[in-house]
């Protein structure tokens, strides 16, 4: 099957799997109030791979069928290539605001990573190189939407998941021909209810060498989201889903991806499709062999880009409407949320540039632009949020539904909420949007998740700093002054 249509995409939710929210299981995804609006956006990134003026950058000649599949999945093999993946990236993300964390294309950058260091999974465990490079083909040829699960529950954080005697953490329990069986639970799957497979690989940050047998706590597989026994318990969605109008909450009902809990009730995963078995020395080696981490970055950097650019741009019309932006405090503020657009956007440019190929052949970005926009876009993001709120001010308190517009008091909100630059019905639109934007729930969700979705924020810095090569800038600052020392010893 080449990519896929709206209407195929919102016809495969129809399957058996097993997503509850709420209290309840359900039914209808596409159909439920609390997962249509982001069912609806998906399809619509499905419908642009087929669009006339998209189709070239969206797709490419599968090397098997020769039908387009998605640019996403490709592996790329040049510098131009990696530009390329990420240019069909960006419309994605233009599309979406760089609201969809977990659109499919970062699923996909991961997927091709692992494939393409297929020989790397060929271990004496177990050798998995054949399926995951199986299970890209899959993925790539049917247009699937791949979710994932690589942590595992906060139980008892003051000590290691692994260790943990209860059976809450997901763990390898028997084997048969057939396959494995795994029992216990994972998080967090985002966008589980929309997916079509759950990946999920080694969640042990480290395995000590004086604790208990952790083989039964290694493994790597993808699965169907329908398969028997798997179970997501989802939380509550962050839209006000009875809004009389969806420009009362224009992000919260389009881009709420939903997150949940993954429960593993004796689910027999197939030989053929795990890449990973009882290996826990392999867990630690898997990302960084495969070279997965500059592939996902690199995708969330021109996600980055989106979202920052569309922040910028909301801060922006708010100041306009009201005037606001004559005055030199509130142009400095803007500048600011300029700044950290063209942060992102830079850190793209600068990762393109320093792409290089790898053992096997396929091009990665370069990972110091990359690390670099790690360590600081979450807290960016977080500001141009608190610049929008400080240029909405009491406006973004106050603003109505749009409902109001045409209801029994229209004449009164005709009068009374128009600004300078803006009719009281385009006033209220783009504040209904900046509050989604950065104070509703959604909001708050999307800050909560820029801070943690990659990791530990403490971890991953204190990770660019022992990778980073500080041994020859000291080195500098120790030659300067001995060279000033011998200098003033000459005078």
């Amino acid at each position: 099957m080449p990519i896929r249509t709206a209407a195929q995409f919102l016809d495969a939710l129809k399957d058996d799997r097993d997503i509850s929210i709420e209290g309840e299981r359900v039914k209808d995804i596409a159909g439920d109030p609390r997962f249509a609006g982001a069912a609806r956006a998906m399809a619509r990134l499905m419908e642009l791979q087929h669009e006339p003026g998209l189709h070239e950058i969206m797709t490419y000649e599968s090397p098997d069928t020769g039908d387009p599949v998605g640019m996403t999945h490709l592996q790329p093999r040049t510098k131009d290539e990696v530009v390329a993946r990420n240019d069909a990236i960006k419309v994605w993300m233009d599309e979406s605001c760089g609201m969809l964390g977990r659109s499919p294309d970062f699923k996909n950058v991961m997927i091709s990573a692992y494939a393409a260091a297929g020989e790397r999974f060929d271990r004496e465990a177990f050798e998995g190189g054949n399926n995951v490079r199986a299970f890209h083909r899959h993925v790539r040829e049917n247009d699937l939407i791949t979710t994932h699960v690589l942590v595992n529950p906060q139980v008892d954080r003051s000590r290691p998941a692994h260790l943990e005697t209860s059976e809450v953490v997901a763990q390898i329990v028997g084997e048969t021909d057939a396959g494995f069986t795994i029992r216990g639970a994972r998080m967090v799957a985002t966008l589980c209810a929309l997916a079509d497979e759950l990946l999920v690989m080694p969640a042990a940050s480290r395995w000590s060498d004086d604790v208990r047998d952790t083989t039964a706590f290694s493994f790597g597989f993808a699965i169907p989201v329908s398969t028997p026994g798997l179970r997501f318990i989802c939380r509550p969605p962050v839209a006000q889903t009875n809004a009389p109008t969806l420009l009362d909450h224009p992000l919260s009902l389009q881009y709420d991806e939903s997150d949940g809990l993954v429960i593993f009730d004796d689910v027999t995963v197939p030989w053929e499709r795990t890449f990973i078995y009882r290996d826990p020395e392999f867990d630690q080696l898997v990302n960084p062999q495969s070279h997965t981490l500059p592939n996902t970055l690199m995708q969330s950097v021109v996600r980055a880009t989106s979202k920052s650019e569309f922040m910028m741009a909301l801060t922006l019309a708010v100041a306009r409407a009201s005037k606001i932006d004559v005055h030199n405090p509130v142009q400095v503020q803007l500048a600011e949320t300029i700044a950290i657009a063209e942060f992102a956007r830079t850190c793209r440019v600068a990762a393109e540039a320093e792409a290089r190929e790898t053992e096997f052949g396929t091009w990665v970005a370069g990972t110091r632009p990359l690390q670099t926009w790690q360590s600081m876009y979450w807290k960016m993001y977080n500001r141009q949020c608190e610049i929008l709120n400080t240029l909405g001010a009491g406006g973004m308190v106050a603003v109505p539904s749009y409902a109001e517009v045409a209801g029994e008091l229209r004449d009164n909100v005709e009068m009374y909420f128009q600004s300078a630059n803006a009719s009281s019905p385009e006033r209220i639109k783009l504040l209904r949007l900046a509050f989604d934007a950065s104070l509703s729930s959604f909001a708050g969700r999307q800050r909560l998740y820029e801070q943690f979705y990659t990791g530990d924020p403490m971890r991953t810095q204190a990770l660019f700093y022992r990778t980073y090569d500080t041994d020859s800038h000291i080195d500098r600052i120790h030659a300067m002054l001995d060279d000033l020392e011998k200098r003033d010893a000459g005078r």
